[in-house]
């Protein structure tokens, strides 16, 4: 796993939200989701553990959440709301940016897009 993948994501009350790009910008998936707040504790660590088997990649997780709590019951951000590394994954803090190419369907993703990963915020 020499390669990696982009995955944004969003936790919010209504609804988990992801947008799986490669490298280049292209998308690979699109998924729309209950609440991560009402899913299974290990739910969004399961769904990224498997993203990365199917595509063979380490992830490089955004992460936009309602709250750190959100983000901390999932197991993907710490109590003092930093973001936690995992073997097939890492999560870093992000900013609103561009998108690239698109995959139709399943919804407006325009603000999962606009998150742009701000490089060296961990080492």
């Amino acid at each position: 796993m020499s390669r990696t993948v982009i995955v944004r994501m969003s936790l919010t009350e209504n609804a988990t939200r992801v947008l799986v790009t490669e490298p280049s910008g292209s998308e690979v998936l699109k998924a729309h989701f209950a609440s991560a707040s009402d899913a299974h504790r290990t739910a969004v660590r399961t769904l990224l553990e498997a993203v990365a088997h199917l595509c063979n990649a380490r992830l490089h997780v955004v992460l936009s959440a309602d709250s750190e709590a959100i983000g901390f019951v999932q197991g993907l951000c710490d109590g003092l709301g930093l973001g936690l590394d995992a073997v097939y994954y890492d999560v870093e803090l992000l900013r609103r940016g561009e998108g690239r190419r698109r995959v139709r369907g399943l919804g407006d993703f325009r603000n999962l897009r606009s998150l742009t990963v701000i490089r060296g915020g961990k080492s």
